[in-house]
């Protein structure tokens, strides 16, 4: 008789071994936290319902003007520009493959069933049948469960049914019920063996979205400058026509101070020649100037992807002042905040990370394979049994069924466990000894780009730098200029109002003035193209204009 207290023993002893096996199978191996899905694919779709009023873009209209800011043309330019939201799909995929990456981690399931008939002829007086012909039939439905773990090693939990009837009379049990449950963990311990191999495929995933995301910036960088220049660039052509303008109205206050002195007869007709030559010269500059101002306003338009029926045919009016304070620039801290932020160079980080991580998982493969397996299993077979009864000796059936097999099972009457390691190597090796050299190689070739980059970095840096600073001594000099130009002039007409200067040197005083506005205007905006300039180049662009990305 069984001991009911042992067997619960050894029961709850099989139960708990089953349940730390189940364990193994959940995907313990991946913190989903560790992955912040921030971008989806539906992003870009959104961007691309984009607002049409006015007010609603961040300008304001004024009658057949639109007044537009700096930074509501940067805001505007980052909400509708075309190219970026393809980017915000490029951006979106690529958190997706970490998900994908992922998907080693996966429970796998499976569930297989099937039936089959045989028929053969009898072949030995041991079978026994009511024809000249044995039939065997047989089904089965069998369930697994498998789960790769943090450290390579893969759970796996077998639940196998089966029932066989044969028509040989000699066959006990039949029909036969078969159940069979079966837990095993195989381990690599040499290659394929740690989490940092394990999760490669993620960790690699991990650095291309966060490249990705580092491409997506640069293009946001990109785009912020190109915008901000050209609103400059805008701001330029303006103002380059209100000088031609000014010029202009002073060539004219001239031609009718000569149409004057004619008609008195103070002036001979000749001098009439000069002035109205230079009036007809400064309305030819006009036209060209109000071509650039259009032109420079279209391309502006196409930035900021406006509606070309509502507002092409708008004039923009830019209402941010050009004239800015200067900056202080310390070139340690600049290239010091180039090194950090740039994204070509946290690329260039992310991007020798994956080639340290390869070369590591190359390493690994260069290894033997030594995989350990444990494996324990609980057995039951059970079914219809024809035995003989002692008084009589007749022959009777003592029914049995699935569930009959099922308990044997559930009691744990048969089991059966096994331990195995098994060693593997190549005696060349020759492949994975090629691909480790091959991602040293690579590792090598990383940091030289890192290197060769820095030194990019500070080229750029200084350049730059020696830009802004010379762009603001333009601005000094030409304030000095223009002032000296408006003293000259003056001097110049009064010695024509005494009869002591012609028309034609007027007009040539006239027109260094107006050459004098026109450097200042110059000096002043591409003090601001320098200032973006350098913004980008030590990857503070995007802070300057207020521009904060969101989400890894």
């Amino acid at each position: 008789m069984k001991n009911p207290i042992r067997g619960l023993t050894v029961n709850a002893w099989r139960l708990g071994l089953m349940l730390s096996g189940l364990l193994c199978l959940l995907p313990l191996a991946v913190d989903a936290s560790e992955v912040r899905t921030t971008v989806s694919p539906g992003d870009a779709q959104a961007m691309a319902d984009l607002p049409s009023d006015a007010a609603e873009l961040g300008m304001r209209r004024d009658g057949d003007k639109i007044e537009l800011k700096l930074e509501d043309a940067v805001a505007l330019t980052l909400q509708r520009n075309l190219s970026l939201v393809v980017e915000r799909y490029r951006r979106s995929q690529s958190v997706l493959g970490i998900q994908e990456a992922m998907g080693v981690f996966d429970l796998n399931i499976g569930l297989a069933g099937g039936l089959s008939e045989d028929t053969s002829p009898t072949t030995s007086t041991l079978q026994q049948t009511d024809e000249n012909s044995i039939t065997d039939e047989n089904a089965f439905l069998n369930f697994d469960l498998s789960q790769l773990t943090a450290f390579g090693g893969t759970a796996s939990l077998g639940f196998d049914n089966g029932r066989a009837e044969s028509s040989n009379l000699r066959t006990q049990p039949n029909p036969q019920f078969g159940v069979n449950f079966d837990l095993s963990f195989t381990q690599p311990l040499l290659r394929n063996f740690g989490r940092e191999v394990t999760y490669n495929p993620i960790l690699v995933a991990r650095n291309n979205s966060a490249i990705s995301r580092e491409v997506f910036q640069a293009e946001v960088e990109t785009i912020v400058q190109q915008v901000s220049d050209r609103y400059w660039v805008l701001v330029e052509a303006m103002e380059q026509l209100k000088v031609t303008q000014e010029s202009l109205a002073l060539a004219k206050e001239l031609h009718e101070m000569n149409r004057i002195q004619v008609e008195v007869g103070t002036m001979a007709p000749l001098e009439m020649v000069s002035s109205e030559a230079g009036v007809a010269t400064r309305e030819e500059e006009i036209i060209r100037r109000q071509a650039d101002v259009e032109d420079s306003a279209d391309i502006l338009r196409r930035l900021l992807n406006l509606d070309q029926a509502q507002y092409w045919d708008l004039e923009i009016v830019p209402v941010t002042d050009p004239i800015t304070n200067y900056i202080k620039i310390d070139f340690d801290e600049a290239y010091k905040t180039a090194i950090e932020k740039r994204t070509d160079v946290e690329r260039q980080r992310l991007g020798n990370s994956n080639r340290e991580l390869q070369a590591r998982f190359a390493k690994n493969q260069k290894k033997p394979s030594l995989d350990l397996t444990i494996s324990y299993g609980l057995n039951a077979v059970d079914g219809d049994v024809v035995a003989l009864d002692p008084d009589t000796e007749e022959p009777f059936t003592i029914s049995r069924d699935y569930f009959d097999a099922l308990d044997q099972l559930i009691e744990a009457e048969s089991d059966g466990w096994s331990v195995q390691a098994v060693l593997a190597y190549p005696l060349q090796n020759r492949t994975a000894k090629a691909r480790l050299a091959q991602a040293d190689l690579d590792v090598e070739q990383g940091e030289l780009e890192m290197s060769d980059l820095e030194q990019q970095v500070l080229l750029d840096v200084r350049s730059l730098s020696r830009a802004v600073r010379t762009a603001e001594q333009q601005i000094e000099s030409a304030k000095v200029s223009t002032k000296l130009q408006r003293r000259n002039l003056d001097a110049e007409q009064k010695r024509y109002e005494n009869g002591l200067a012609t028309s034609f040197e007027v007009l040539q005083i006239q027109e260094d003035l107006t050459e004098a506005l026109s450097r200042e205007v110059s000096a002043i905006t591409n003090y601001r193209r320098a200032l973006n300039a350098f913004y980008l180049a030590t990857g503070e662009i995007l802070d300057e204009v207020g521009v904060e990305l969101l989400g890894d």
